[in-house]
């Protein structure tokens, strides 16, 4: 996912970061999400900000759920800037495998004030919790 920002009047300059998340690690019965803003071209932006989710999805009501939330990041790159989140991960016997995907919502601001969001999502990692 790539955020833009405007630095100035001109519509040559530019400011882009690309937000990611990465697809959750498993172990045992703990589900860990990292996400974060990996680099950024044509400037630094003013401030930075990204946070975690890693999400599980819940086959009785066919959703996605917050499993856990990491803290909020704010600084801006380079270097590459991440946080993560992790959830215990427990079923019953017999109940399928369940979907866990990170989540990153962030926001970057340029110096002269114009701001992009977005979300980017990870694959799903599909694992029997333990």
């Amino acid at each position: 996912m790539t955020l833009s920002v405007d630095d100035s009047p001109s519509p040559d300059a530019v400011i882009t970061c690309t937000l990611y998340a990465s697809k959750p690690n498993h172990s045992g019965s703990k589900v860990t999400g990292t996400d974060g803003i990996s680099s950024c071209a044509g400037g630094t932006p003013a401030s930075c900000n990204s946070e975690v989710d890693v999400e599980f999805y819940n086959n009785y009501s066919n959703h996605w759920m917050t499993g856990g939330s990491g803290p909020r990041q704010t600084k801006c790159p380079p270097p590459l800037r991440s946080s993560s989140a992790s959830a215990t991960c427990t079923n019953k016997p017999g109940d399928p495998n369940t979907g866990w995907r990170t989540v990153t919502v962030g926001t970057i601001v340029s110096p002269n004030g114009s701001h992009d969001s977005g979300t980017a999502y990870s694959s799903v990692l599909y694992v029997p919790c333990v």
